[in-house]
């Protein structure tokens, strides 16, 4: 039986400037950007804009992750529109007998109802997160999970 790995997201653990660090960095990035274009469709808003109000809801606090773009003022009225209509954001790296799978899987409320996203990217095992290449050496791992929203409590 997988046991399944949940982790924060934002917090990588890593504060050694390792390439593992960058790798994680670059993720985010990617994920952040893909999220915010799927939320640009939801809610008519400019994708930038909603990528840094997405990393502020989601409590983002990496600053290799921001860009120069995202010093300008968040617009908190669209972090409180995200904050209305997304449930849930989480991805998930597994592996299956060669190239990792990322899943970024994206819950909102539409109406009563929530709805599920999910965008599938493939990934070497060289350019993955070091926690999730540790996991699946150390524990046999096969399957990742990182909370991005709602976000975890901060561990002590």
């Amino acid at each position: 039986m997988t046991r399944r790995v949940l982790r924060a997201f934002r917090k990588d653990g890593n504060s050694n400037g390792g390439q593992g660090d960058l790798r994680l960095v670059r993720h985010k990035r990617d994920v952040y950007r893909r999220v915010a274009d799927r939320m640009a469709r939801l809610l008519a808003a400019p994708p930038e804009a909603l990528r840094v109000a997405l990393m502020r809801l989601c409590e983002e606090d990496d600053p290799r992750v921001f860009s120069p773009r995202d010093e300008e003022p968040v617009d908190e009225t669209l972090v409180d529109r995200l904050r209305e209509i997304l449930v849930a954001l989480t991805v998930i790296f597994e592996y299956i007998e060669g190239p990792y799978v990322r899943v970024v899987e994206l819950v909102v409320r539409d109406g009563d109802k929530p709805v599920v996203y999910r965008n599938k990217t493939y990934a070497d095992g060289l350019e993955v997160p070091h926690p999730v290449t540790e996991a699946r050496i150390m524990d046999g791992e096969t399957e990742t999970r990182f909370t991005v929203y709602p976000p975890a409590p901060a561990e002590v």
